[in-house]
């Protein structure tokens, strides 16, 4: 494989998205021969911290532009973004939040022109997030995750909500005024976007969606 592989996977906050990039991870490892070194993870909100923690010119620009609390303006993500794709040194990129508004996807084949890519969309309805997300809960010791509600984790830490899901309806309320009108121009481009039900098992998705894609493999 002579160009990077990029997988972008999409969806609602919560949906699910952490576990598929875990599950094509596993299945890339286990059955088509790449180890850690060739599978890279990058995160848009992640980069967008560390540019802005860092104090780079981009950084402080978008500090500057995010200071009323919005969002990354789309020129700046996607400079940014295109620069992190070129200076990651893998064969497969897992890319996580990109893109999520219209403007976005609007640049997406222009930043994809160089790469193999794809689309992984999981839609996961409003309700089942909620109750998926009822008794999910963090040490705020040790941060270890946990799934049983308020109470003690064995290292004596309290069990509290992570700080996303006590924000949690609002943040789905802006993806589905933001990220899910940009999912229906992707699907409606076409060009190699998988579409799952909220409900399909992840690793389902991961192996379903490699066999798929093996000749970029």
């Amino acid at each position: 494989m002579n160009k990077k592989f990029v997988i972008s996977l999409i969806g609602a906050p919560a949906s699910g998205k952490g576990f598929i990039a875990s599950c094509l991870r596993d299945e890339l490892k286990e059955h088509y021969g790449l180890n850690d070194n060739d599978i890279a993870g990058i995160s848009v909100g992640e980069v967008i911290r560390r540019e802005k923690k860092n104090k780079t010119p981009l950084g402080l620009l978008l500090a500057a532009n995010m200071k009323e609390g919005g969002l990354a303006p789309d020129d700046m993500v996607n400079e940014m973004l295109i620069e992190e794709l070129k200076n990651v040194d893998a064969k497969v990129l897992i890319l996580d939040g990109y893109p999520r508004t219209v403007g976005q996807v609007k640049e997406f084949s222009k930043l994809m022109k160089n790469f193999y890519s794809a689309v992984v969309f999981r839609d996961t309805p409003k309700e089942l997030i909620l109750e998926r997300v009822k008794n999910r809960r963090i040490c705020d010791k040790c941060g270890q995750a946990h799934n049983v509600g308020d109470g003690h984790c064995e290292c004596g830490g309290r069990l509290v909500k992570r700080r996303d899901d006590r924000v949690l309806p609002e943040r789905l309320a802006e993806y589905e005024e933001m990220t899910k009108p940009a999912v229906m121009e992707l699907k409606k481009e076409g060009k190699n976007f998988f579409w799952y039900e909220g409900t399909a098992e992840g690793c389902d998705i991961a192996k379903d969606f490699l066999s798929a894609n093996k000749s970029y493999l």
